[in-house]
């Protein structure tokens, strides 16, 4: 690891972070805003958030949800070549494969995990260290992982792996890597020696974590990606809009925490966000931020399912907020093409 990251003051703060965003997924779930039966096995003390922060995360949710939904669901070239994998880039206490191999993800026409051949979590080796021992500790964790797979039904050989000190664990399936994106060769290493397909579609998923990257660092994780795998996808969700008054007051709340956005002024808008795929060779990008996720991906019904959950007399705040925050998505594709084209992106409900 290079000296300049050995000490760097906010990696601690940043670190922090998933503790925050667990406990706010929990907040919402436990509101009725989305089910999770396994984000509670993180949280030691749960916490109800404000109104906004549980809509927030509940759009979030399903805006990626939805992208995860659609690439899982992509029908393959030939009945030969169905199997996908997914990479999560400082994944942090996230669930989402929890919820993929128990089918709490499924579609009316999709059983995902049939799908899924592999998925990869890369945060810092302490996050992965606590995540790894919830997993050791918790046997409803267990049992999801030592499920066979479509492709092993009655394997016998399913087990779970703790490896290099309890930096890494490792299922059939499912591998969770401690790593620093800012050495992302290294990090490439592992992926590879965990059984990362570059042959296979791949979605890799950054929810608030390129922002904290040297803008330089994250552009050559995309240039790789673009470079190394043939049919792939990236969902991403992080903060723009810096330079008006709430931007700077966001930013400088955050520099109060020892957080700082390293890429939002390099990437500080919607076009910008899509720019930064399109620039390095990607076929097709596009950004929307939480605002109009909600008024025009929700459906009727779904907005006013949550309008009930609980009072929300925050909406000009909510406005503000949300528009600071983006989801942007984007693919690169060979074979996959088509597909990809006509089936991955969040399109605007009527």
């Amino acid at each position: 690891m290079h000296s300049d990251y050995l000490n760097d003051p906010s990696d601690e703060a940043i670190r922090l972070t998933n503790d925050d965003a667990t406990v706010s997924r929990l907040s919402a779930m436990q509101l009725g805003y989305f089910e999770d039966p396994f984000v509670k096995y993180f949280v030691k003390r749960p916490v109800r958030r404000m109104p906004i922060i549980n809509r927030g995360s509940h759009i979030r949710s399903r805006a990626l949800d939805t992208l995860v939904q659609q690439f899982l669901s992509l029908p393959g070239p030939s009945a030969t070549s169905s199997k996908k994998q997914i990479v999560s880039l400082g994944a942090g206490f996230d669930t989402r494969y929890f919820m993929i191999k128990s089918g709490a993800l499924d579609t009316e026409t999709a059983c995902l995990k049939h799908s899924l051949s592999n998925y990869f979590e890369v945060d810092f080796p302490e996050n992965i260290v606590k995540k790894a021992r919830i997993i050791k500790q918790r046997k409803e964790l267990q049992d999801v992982l030592l499920q066979p797979s479509s492709s092993s039904p009655g394997n016998n050989q399913q087990e779970i792996r703790l490896e290099k000190g309890g930096t890494e664990l490792s299922s059939f399936d499912y591998h969770l890597i401690g790593g620093d994106l800012r050495q992302w060769d290294q990090v490439v290493d592992r992926l590879v020696a965990h059984g990362l397909d570059r042959n296979a579609p791949t979605l890799f998923l950054s929810e608030c974590v390129f922002i904290y990257l040297p803008p330089d660092s994250a552009t050559s994780i995309l240039k790789w990606i673009e470079r190394t795998i043939s049919d792939c996808a990236f969902a991403l969700y992080e903060q723009i809009r810096p330079d008006d008054n709430f931007g700077k007051i966001m930013i400088r709340n955050l520099q109060m925490r020892n957080i700082e956005l390293k890429g939002i002024h390099d990437y500080p808008s919607l076009h910008h966000q899509e720019q930064r795929f399109l620039n390095l060779g990607w076929d097709h990008a596009e950004s929307v931020d939480i605002n109009t996720l909600h008024d025009c991906f929700l459906d009727d019904q779904e907005r006013a399912r949550i309008a009930k959950l609980e009072i929300f007399d925050e909406m000009e705040e909510w406005r503000l907020l949300s528009e600071h925050y983006c989801v942007a998505w984007a693919y690169k594709a060979d074979k996959y093409k088509q597909s990809f084209g006509q089936q991955f992106g969040l399109k605007h409900k009527s």
